[in-house]
């Protein structure tokens, strides 16, 4: 699978939660269908705000800090109750902000000076006494580091390595943002977290690396007229070319808008009903320039330049081509005479994991017929002419930057069968 995700540096500032009633969900990166909070969809509920999650990172050493984040929950005081003490919680109620049941993958290097826009959800009036981030954790694919190779002395190498990032048991239940904030009705809470991985990122004597958060938050406050930049939305579909099926839609492509300011990502929809996948949406997007990549197994990258513009919809239709191709030629022949058979009926089919694939040709004069950039695997090939017998079915492994050749006999049809 494709790991083309978000990153960090050594300084990372995790998140701006605004609190308003402007702007529709933006789930990112995820889908909307990976989360169980309370998302909004259209518009704003009146008397409730919007809280927008972002996350960013300032430049560090490591080539790579993946993490996986799982949920952010919210503590809610009860009346008179003001921002607790460390490992205090009060008398309030935790709420579940957004979950993803897989984890978040997120390389912070990637997000060098930019943010990304985790979530964006309405919400009651409230005052809060903290944050909750919890990180996936138990596995080693959960959380990793990517050290730079280095040229050492002499002219040696230090080759560059991946090595797995501990995060302690203690952090399992949760990482505590101790700082009160209040959501109110038509105003903007930002929240700043700063999560300052140079020294949150610890080696330890043994040679392996341990994560330690050291993390702070500022809040500040808005009303929706100064926000300082309207926003817009990015949609459309991700597909490919199945031949003679049609312009068929990629479900579980990564898409990635980025700019020098936010990074944006979502993954297309994924359905057992055909024509429903590849969809995806971004919103909240604040206008300006953009870069769109697509990514998906099987399939070459895809980027282009967009421009978003405030309160309208962009809509951008991706046709990705296949990663690896190759081809099937040959030649359909009288099986008596060894004669070519004109206008006979060659069709090639794929079903696999990744690819659905249907196509057929008309032999020529000379009864020969060639199929060109097929994506690679294995395919069924059937061939019927006028007069003639239905070939037997074959089966032809296609591979990439090669030229399978295959001649099809074919026996023509008795002038009368035997009872």
């Amino acid at each position: 699978m494709m790991k083309k995700y978000f990153g960090l540096t050594l300084f990372l500032v995790l998140a701006i939660i605004f609190l308003s009633g402007c702007a529709s969900d933006l789930v990112t990166p995820g889908t909307e269908n990976d989360s169980t909070s309370p998302t909004q969809t259209d518009g704003v509920t009146a008397g409730k705000g919007t809280l927008k999650i972002y996350l960013t990172d300032a430049p560090g050493d490591y080539s790579e800090i993946n993490i996986k984040i799982s949920k952010i929950e919210g503590h809610i005081a009860v009346d008179g109750e003001e921002g607790e003490e460390e490992g205090e919680e009060g008398e309030g109620s935790w709420i579940i902000l957004k979950e993803w049941d897989e984890g978040l993958l997120v390389d912070l290097i990637k997000l060098e000076d930019v943010s990304i826009l985790l979530a964006s959800l309405e919400l009651e009036p409230n005052k809060y006494t903290q944050l909750r981030l919890y990180l996936k954790v138990g596995e080693e694919e959960d959380a990793w580091i990517v050290i730079e190779g280095s040229e050492g002395s002499e002219g040696s190498e230090k080759p560059t390595s991946t090595e797995p990032l501990e995060i302690p048991s203690v952090y399992q239940t949760g990482i505590k943002l101790n700082h009160p904030f209040e959501i109110i009705a038509g105003m903007i809470t930002k929240l700043t977290i700063d999560f300052d991985a140079k020294k949150s990122v610890i080696k330890t004597g043994n040679g392996k690396y341990k994560l330690k958060p050291v993390i702070s938050m500022v809040v500040e406050t808005y009303s929706e007229e100064e926000l300082p930049e309207s926003s817009g939305s990015v949609s459309g579909t991700v597909s490919y070319d199945g031949g003679d099926l049609g312009f068929i839609g990629i479900g579980g492509a990564s898409v990635i808008l980025s700019s020098g300011e936010y990074i944006f990502n979502n993954t297309t929809s994924t359905s057992e009903e055909p024509g429903s996948e590849g969809t995806f949406s971004l919103d909240n997007v604040p206008e300006g320039n953009y870069i769109l990549n697509v990514y998906a197994d099987g399939f070459n990258e895809y980027s282009e330049s967009i421009e978003v513009a405030a309160d309208k919809d962009t809509e951008v239709n991706v046709i990705l081509l296949f990663e690896e191709t190759g081809a099937i030629s040959g030649s359909v022949l009288d099986l008596e005479s060894g004669l070519p058979i004109n206008e006979a009926n060659v069709t090639v089919s794929l079903y696999s994991n990744i690819y659905t694939f249907e196509s057929s040709i008309i032999t020529d004069e000379d009864g020969l017929f060639s199929f060109d950039q097929l994506p690679v695997g294995t395919y069924t090939l059937n061939v019927s002419a006028e007069g003639y017998l239905d070939s037997e079915e074959y089966e032809i492994v296609v591979t990439a930057g090669e030229i399978t050749y295959i001649d099809v006999p074919l026996s023509k049809i008795p002038e009368s069968l035997p009872e």
